[in-house]
């Protein structure tokens, strides 16, 4: 199973510089993957996601590697669904990982002939867990091998580290606005479709381009510059992280939630249909107007919200959306706009672009 020592290292030399090189998460966790399929010679590496959803956590089966085969995403987490997902207790050795932050080893059993060596995966100097690396083999892994696959999951963390200081907003701890347009290409077509069979935890997840409508809501605190007037902007401050907070616990795990700058955010968020999307964004207002904000009480916010269709740009999207909170500003605040509710009640023109076509 082990290479010999020239080989061996000069595969992991090679493989942490390639990570090193790195800039894309998919790109990352596919390279990971590999890599660790490749030093440590396996006849398999899985990679699982750790997904918080309302206050439940579940295991996301996000990669896949067999020996000359390319590295296959078994999921993407934008279609993710937690109802598909197994628990975070449904695998015993993977849940001590997690609770013990520590390797773990499984025997063979009658059903899976192979040890499995789990690895957690971590972020923030080590800190927080939100995955785990499982190696299958047909021998208990050598000194060497856990050596090995301990630094390249360690770079692995760091890199993310270091994509994570770029990509979010450091007051808030939101997504910023770099990686928008990423993540917005993405929701316009899905990954390689992928068989919906049994994943590597033994649960059927649908496939990767199963059907999926996304929206984009843009959300505007109201009378914010007035917060900062009247109670000074460190209130402010706690102000944008307090609704920051409140967009998190409002929407599901696979929307994602973004600070644009100033009091503005989005949320790119999946729903089944026009009627769930801005139910979901009426849900975050009103749990927003009945807060109340230390020193600053009540505050509200207008949102603006509008379909991601085929074709779109992130500019045209945000334009709509913009369009929509513009009108929600103007007639009262507080309130949930959607643009295609307002251009079909004749409130709206219809002179917005959609992708690089204006319409008329």
């Amino acid at each position: 199973m082990k290479n010999s020592a020239p080989t061996r290292s000069d595969s992991l030399i090679a493989h942490l510089v390639q990570l090193s090189g790195l800039r894309k998460r998919d790109d990352l966790l596919s390279g990971i993957t590999q890599a660790l399929l490749e030093t440590i010679n396996a006849p398999k590496v899985a990679i699982f996601g750790l997904v918080h959803d309302e206050n439940r956590q579940f295991w996301l089966p996000l990669t896949e590697a067999l020996p000359g085969e390319k590295v296959r995403f078994v999921t993407d987490p934008m279609r993710g669904d937690p109802d598909m997902m197994a628990p975070v207790d449904s695998d015993p050795a993977r849940h001590q990982c997690l609770n013990r932050m520590e390797v773990v080893v499984t025997p063979p059993t009658a059903t899976d002939p192979a040890y499995v060596t789990r690895f957690p995966m971590t972020v923030a100097e080590g800190a927080t867990l939100w995955g785990v690396a499982e190696i299958s083999s047909p021998q208990p892994l050598t000194p060497a091998d856990w050596q090995d696959a301990t630094r390249l999951v360690t770079m692995y963390g760091n890199i993310l580290d270091m994509l994570d200081y770029s990509e979010r907003d450091a007051l808030t701890g939101l997504w910023n606005r770099k990686p928008f347009d990423d993540l917005f290409y993405k929701t316009l077509k899905p990954t390689e479709p992928q068989q919906a069979d049994q994943s590597p935890d033994g649960v059927e997840h649908r496939a990767a381009n199963a059907p999926s409508n996304f929206w984009l809501a843009m959300v505007d605190i109201d009378h914010f510059k007035a917060v900062n007037d009247t109670y000074g902007h460190l209130i402010g401050d706690e102000v944008l992280i307090l609704v920051a907070r409140l967009l998190k616990t409002s929407f599901r795990a696979y929307d994602r939630v973004y600070r644009f700058g100033g009091e503005e955010f989005l949320v790119v968020l999946r729903s089944a249909d026009h009627d769930a999307a801005v139910a979901a964004v009426e849900r975050f207002r009103a749990n927003m107007a009945a807060y109340e904000f230390p020193q600053a009480g009540h505050i509200t916010a207008s949102v603006g919200v509008t379909e991601i269709v085929t074709g779109d740009s992130p500019a045209a999207a945000c334009e709509r959306a913009d369009q929509a909170v513009y009108y929600a500003k103007h007639h009262g605040r507080n309130q949930v706009c959607s643009e295609a509710d307002l251009v079909r009640r004749g409130l709206l023109k219809v002179d917005l672009k959609v992708g690089d076509v204006e319409l008329f």
